[in-house]
């Protein structure tokens, strides 16, 4: 999990998934991972590190009720046309950088776990709290329709090489469920539970990393 402040989170959320997968994921390409990183350091130059802004540039505080209070639309506009001195980035991820529907995909979970984050602060004040799950390769229906479709080899071949060997059941997503809803979960929010049975580990350190050259 990042350790930049969770407010700092609140401000970048949508345009963390405008720049795809800004802090990296599994499946994202080396060229989107070092292009988000480079963002990154380019808002943490005007805003700094710790999201609380810097007086010299007179730039905000992420944590302030103004930039708290902003909606969704108004955080989508900001960061996609501009404001004052902050360059638009509504450019940043091209049509030609979606390969095709699973990485589209892979960017909105991404955009999902970021949402989760920002949102526990705001949730948190009212006593809630906020998590998501994500379910590696789970057998239900669409599970077993996509096991038998056109990527089926590839599917199958990550539960053969991760570290579970097989892929999940519902009832193990229920019980993390039950666990981040239930009184043993109280000091768990912000959190985003990978539960994949080792794919994505395989993908970085096991059988499944990307071949250099």
């Amino acid at each position: 999990m990042s350790t930049r402040p969770m407010s700092t989170v609140r401000f970048f959320q949508l345009g963390l998934v405008l720049l795809g997968l800004l802090l990296g994921s599994g499946y994202a390409p080396a060229a989107d991972v070092a292009a988000g990183k480079a963002t990154a350091e380019g808002c943490a130059g005007c805003h700094g590190a710790d999201g609380k802004g810097k007086d010299a540039l007179k730039t905000q505080d992420f944590a302030s009720s103004a930039v708290q209070g902003m909606s969704d639309a108004e955080l989508t506009t900001i960061i996609s046309d501009g404001k004052g001195k902050m360059p638009g980035y509504a450019k940043s991820l091209k049509p030609d950088q979606i390969k095709d529907s699973l990485h589209a995909y892979q960017i909105s979970k991404r955009g999902n776990s970021l949402r989760v984050m920002a949102e526990a602060v705001r949730w948190g004040k009212r006593g809630a709290r906020v998590n998501t799950i994500s379910p590696g390769i789970i057998i239900t229906p669409l599970a077993n329709d996509e096991l038998k479709g056109p990527r089926g080899a590839g599917y199958r071949r990550m539960l053969e090489v991760s570290a579970a060997g097989r892929a999940g059941t519902p009832d193990e997503v229920g019980t993390v469920g039950a666990l981040l809803m239930g009184p043993d979960g109280a000091f768990i929010t912000g959190s985003d539970f990978l539960m994949d049975g080792g794919v994505t580990a395989a993908y970085w350190y096991g059988e499944l990393a990307p071949k250099a050259g």
